[in-house]
């Protein structure tokens, strides 16, 4: 007779859970998961993000450990249980600690645009950062290589007392398993992703040595396990591994099978991730990443919007109601032709990288009502994902039959009328709240069965298909042509206030 044996030595005959942790830009939120894939608790903690003017967007990464301390301590049914953990996290920000761990000075968040000045800077000396990162970088306010190119310049206090730079999943990894450790594609920037390398030369005219840089090892591999202090502190289980984790970004992509099998998708949330992932990825990615086959499993070609669910919250605020509320509002519109709004209201990232330009309707006539401009805001939105799916796909020389959507969108149907409209394709949608935590729970597992294919099988959601009507084809075809000339104009705009 053949007795079954835990996946993970050591646990015994106690329920074996998976926890995966993610530290987004509003609250640190953890999913707990037991080995079949079925969801046994959500818990989320709030944090906190500090915005001034001058772009300027903080967190306190003491927060994160907190968060994840108070979850630990109200789940102790559950977290006796944990025989893995998983990371994700928000990026490019900038954590720096001494070689104790302790921050030195307030998180830069990937809000953070202060170094509008310093991107430029390196742009001017760098230009193409192909032969400079190993892939196509842009070389904006909001990467990491700007932020410590301010924070030289700016802080050189900062500067003298940091040990490390990390991302927020880092630093928590480095107060459970007490090393500082990244994968490569959340310090790319500092070094160089096709060869792991600290890139010398622009560390240098940056002002930072490449000691800063962390051990890098791949987002699936074991960062060590939980310390006898960190099992005190954060009520943990001890000695179980904890995964070197990936972006939110990337763990979504995971918990979507994007990184299994050639796909293109949308991911939003504050912002919205999208791309497509390939076999056969292009050797320069122009406007948009390219993560390359040394940092994932498959290529994958990708931008990160500024706004999607932010424009949302913006123009509900306007109207003076919820977001939900909002969308509701959006539903009710009757109108065969909207207005054209560029969602860019706070800039833009992928394929625009522009943060001076601004957005703005067109179209607008004395027929417009509240849920006209509720609608176009979403169908905006919509338009702005389509540019980079197109700008990926035809990079990577391939399109996918249907698009993977997930994060708020794909569990909010409500929204589903408007991207059939703006994409004109079929939507293949994640009804799953838990797209990033799902994501880091499947690099924990794989830590255990070493196979990330088997471990995305075993703990990944199944989508729902929806078809776009012909009509919608249609309609997506003609408004996207009037889209782009709009967005022209407004990049047209932005340069005149410069002149």
């Amino acid at each position: 007779m053949h007795v079954a044996t835990p996946l993970f030595v050591g646990a015994g005959l106690t329920r074996q859970v998976i926890l995966g942790v993610d530290v987004g830009t509003s609250s640190i939120k953890v999913l707990f998961i037991d080995l079949d894939g079925k969801i046994l608790r959500r818990v989320e903690e709030k944090l906190k993000t500090h915005y001034e003017d001058g772009g300027i967007a903080e967190q306190d990464a003491q927060d994160y450990l907190e968060g994840l301390r108070k979850i630990s301590k109200s789940n102790v049914d559950l977290i006796k249980d944990v025989i893995a953990i998983g990371l994700s996290g928000h990026t490019p920000s900038v954590v720096c600690i001494d070689a104790m761990g302790n921050p030195v000075r307030p998180v830069l968040t990937w809000q953070d645009n202060r170094a509008q000045l310093e991107a430029g800077e390196l742009q001017k000396r760098f230009e193409n950062p192909l032969d400079t990162v190993g892939t196509s970088l842009p070389w904006s306010a909001s990467a990491c290589p700007a932020k410590l190119f301010w924070l030289a310049k700016n802080e050189p206090q900062t500067q003298k007392m940091t040990r490390w730079v990390l991302q927020p999943k880092d630093f928590i990894g480095f107060h459970l398993t007490g090393k500082a450790i990244s994968d490569p594609w959340s310090t790319k920037g500092i070094c160089n992703v096709l060869t792991r390398s600290p890139i010398l030369n622009l560390l240098a005219f940056i002002g930072w040595g490449p000691e800063v840089m962390p051990e890098l090892k791949d987002g699936f591999e074991s960062r060590g396990t939980l310390t006898s202090e960190a099992s005190n502190y954060f009520g943990l289980p001890t000695d179980i591994p904890i995964s070197v984790g990936w972006s939110d970004a990337m763990c979504g992509m995971v918990a979507m099978g994007v990184m299994t099998e050639p796909t293109s998708f949308i991911i939003t949330g504050t912002s919205a991730v999208v791309g497509a992932s390939s076999a056969t990825p292009p050797t320069d990615g122009g406007q948009l990443y390219v993560i390359p086959n040394t940092c994932s499993p498959l290529s994958v070609t990708y931008g990160p919007t500024q706004s999607s669910g932010s424009s949302v919250e913006w123009a509900s605020s306007l109207l003076g109601v919820s977001s939900e509320e909002f969308v509701d509002l959006a539903v009710l519109s009757k109108a065969e032709d909207l207005p054209i709004f560029l969602p860019y209201i706070d800039g833009e990232r992928a394929p625009l990288w522009r943060p001076d330009v601004r957005g703005g309707f067109y179209g607008v006539s004395v027929s417009s009502k509240r849920e006209d401009f509720a609608a176009s805001v979403l169908e905006g939105i919509g338009f702005v994902e389509r540019q980079v799916v197109d700008i990926a796909e035809k990079l990577n020389g391939s399109a996918a039959p249907a698009i993977k959507l997930g994060g708020h969108a794909g569990n909010d149907g409500r929204g589903e009328r408007y991207r059939l409209r703006t994409l004109g394709r079929p939507i293949e949608r994640y009804i799953d709240t838990d797209t990033t935590t799902r994501g880091a729970a499947i690099l924990a597992h794989t830590i255990l069965s070493k196979n990330l294919r088997e471990s995305t099988k075993k703990l990944a959601f199944n989508p729902e298909r929806v078809e776009p009507t012909g009509k919608d084809r249609e309609y997506a075809q003609k408004k996207y042509r009037t889209f782009l000339v709009a967005q022209q104009q407004a990049l047209d705009l932005a340069d005149q206030t410069h002149k």
